[in-house]
């Protein structure tokens, strides 16, 4: 019978938590990573081979980024590609593929010696074997449960969801071999994204990712801005808005406020609280350096002033931005309606009818 989304009724609709639930509640909380389990992980991966109607892959497994980065290097190497194939063909025939598993584990231990020169972490998505899929099957999953839809690969969508928690991160296809990288110890999030300022927000043992607010940020920034030897030129100096974000983020959150103005070396001149007709409210300032540079000119080309900046924060995802503006603003309400487009008339007030979140 053909369902339509009058039958998501509310208690249908309730369970979505408890799906989700599922898909990352271990995940995220390093209880996977401590249960890995190869054997598992190896089966997944050549059920997908075998549903492709391919052989079954020689599966090499990487510990962290660095790891993978350094087993695909060495996996292109003509002595290292002879040894696969060997397993490989040995995998595939029922009258030699005793004791494979072993073989095959050992070439994870091989790929570890050495150090080739750094490489491009490379990879490329499968919906059935990446970060996602686990995501990808639950939606089946529950519509497949939820709404009582038989069909004729009920059997395999099963399985599949069973063993969709699996330990996999992304994967390197080829015929003969897939390289693997294993999903990190911990995961940290906020409601945005990730985020955690006190560390790597995707942490595998030897090996971290930075993120403030769902933007990406380089281990070297973090530990600068954190560790206080970030300088107030380099901020200024730095191109990027979405850097500045996470900088000023980092400090704020970090150090508070208080911390922030220090780092700038500056005050806040004009503060108010807009109301907008969408119904959210939104605080903006303008900020200015205590000092003057001879260098820097106001709109109307006046020299000798101070820094300043628009603050802006975003109602979707909290970061706040430092728009660098003239210094003749003392109005931040003024100073928010000449940053916006050109087309929007300047004796508009500043106001959002729509807010997106």
């Amino acid at each position: 019978m053909k369902k339509t989304l009058d039958d998501l009724t509310p208690e249908i609709r309730a369970k979505i938590p408890l799906y989700k639930e599922k898909c990352v509640k271990d995940l995220y909380s390093g209880v996977e990573y401590d249960n890995y389990n190869r054997e598992m992980l190896v089966r997944y991966i050549e059920k997908v081979y075998e549903i492709a109607k391919k052989d079954k892959p020689v599966i090499v497994v990487a510990d962290d980024p660095i790891d993978y980065a350094r087993k695909f290097k060495l996996l292109h190497n003509d002595k290292t590609l002879e040894a696969i194939n060997t397993i490989f063909l040995r995998k595939n025939n029922p009258e030699v593929s005793v004791g494979i598993e072993e073989e095959e584990q050992q070439v994870d231990a091989i790929l570890k010696v050495g150090t080739p020169e750094d490489v491009e972490i490379k990879s490329h998505f499968l919906f059935l074997i990446s970060t996602y899929h686990r995501v990808y099957l639950m939606w089946y999953k529950f519509i497949q449960d939820e709404f009582g839809i038989e069909h004729k690969n009920k059997e395999l969508l099963d399985w599949l969801y069973a063993n969709a928690n699996n330990n996999i991160s992304r994967c390197y296809f080829t015929t003969m071999y897939v390289l693997v990288l294993r999903m990190p110890r911990f995961i940290r999030r906020n409601s945005v994204g990730f985020h955690n300022i006190e560390g790597p927000a995707i942490e595998w043992p030897n090996y971290g990712m930075y993120y403030v607010n769902g933007r990406k940020m380089t281990k070297a920034l973090y530990e600068a801005v954190s560790n206080k030897t970030y300088t107030f030129d380099e901020f200024i100096n730095e191109t990027n808005e979405d850097v500045k974000a996470n900088v000023i983020t980092l400090i704020q959150e970090k150090f508070g406020n208080e911390e922030l103005m220090v780092f700038l070396n500056a005050t806040v001149v004009d503060e108010q609280q807009i109301q907008h007709s969408s119904g959210h409210s939104e605080t903006v300032k303008i900020w200015k350096t205590k000092e003057t540079f001879s260098f820097l000119s106001d709109i109307d080309g006046n020299p000798d002033q101070p820094y300043a900046w628009l603050e802006l924060r975003c109602p979707s995802s909290g970061s706040i931005y430092l728009i660098p503006t003239s210094p003749h603003f003392k109005d931040a309400s003024e100073a928010c309606k000449f940053h916006r487009p050109q087309s929007i008339p300047n004796e508009l007030r500043y106001d959002f009818t729509t807010f997106n979140n």
